[in-house]
């Protein structure tokens, strides 16, 4: 009985080991596991392999947002540092967390934080944003072309009822037929450069390491604060690193 009762207690320790090398906890750390700074870092990834990407059309070139604005953000810039008055709310923060103060050691900390992800991206950044270039002016020079197309069969169009060998409502309906093929054909042009982004190894490499760089100051922001302050802060923004559908 004593040798079944140890072997249980022995199981018993290593299943609740393995739980806790699976699942680590902070104590008071109520954040999510996708709130988590590495969770939010891999979201980040998805984010950047799949930038908003606005359409081309007869007037207007496709772009793509390389990456998102916020993070050249450092949303505790303007926090305000709590003092003998009892400090102010951060107007930065107050819409979704409440009242948010730091200690001037906090936002001293956060402000280098956030400096030393500025240079941790940086190069990357631009690099990636170089590729993305190359891309809309690849998807420029296609809208070119479609747009050339449509107005040779256009002209053509023209012609034919110029020369009376066509009525107006036939030409109406042939025109339009034209018209609808080129807005598709442009709309298609967005989906071929999705393709070209995800497929860009290079691109992929930069990513890679914005991602990276986001990850650490994810976590100095952790540890800088207080896990109430970061569980409110995180829960504010961390819709920032998620894919829009």
């Amino acid at each position: 009985m004593i040798y079944i009762a140890a072997l249980v207690l022995t199981t018993s320790v290593a299943v609740w080991s393995c739980k806790k090398d699976e699942a680590p906890t902070v104590p008071g750390d109520n954040t999510l596991a996708n709130e988590q700074p590495i969770a939010l870092g891999d979201s980040l990834a998805d984010v950047i392999d799949n930038p908003a990407i606005q359409d081309a059309s007869t007037t207007v070139d496709l772009t793509i947002e390389s990456y998102p604005s916020f993070l050249e953000t450092d949303y505790f810039s303007l926090a305000i540092v709590e003092g003998p008055q009892g400090g102010k709310d951060d107007s930065l923060n107050k819409i979704c967390t409440g009242s948010f103060k730091l200690t001037k050691a906090q936002k001293e900390k956060l402000a280098a934080a956030h400096k030393a992800k500025e240079e941790c991206m940086d190069a990357n950044r631009k690099l990636l944003k170089a590729i993305d270039r190359e891309i809309e002016s690849w998807a420029k020079n296609q809208k070119t072309e479609i747009i050339a197309k449509a107005k040779l069969q256009m002209d053509s169009i023209n012609k034919l009822f110029d020369a009376g060998k066509i009525t107006a409502s036939e030409k109406k309906e042939m025109l339009n037929k034209i018209e609808l093929a080129r807005a598709a054909a442009l709309k298609a042009l967005s989906e071929k450069v999705k393709e070209k982004v995800k497929n860009s190894v290079n691109r992929a490499t930069h990513k890679g390491k914005i991602a990276d760089c986001e990850k650490i100051y994810l976590k100095a922001i952790k540890e800088i604060l207080t896990a109430e302050q970061y569980e409110k802060w995180i829960k504010c923004h961390k819709l920032k690193y998620v894919k829009k559908k």
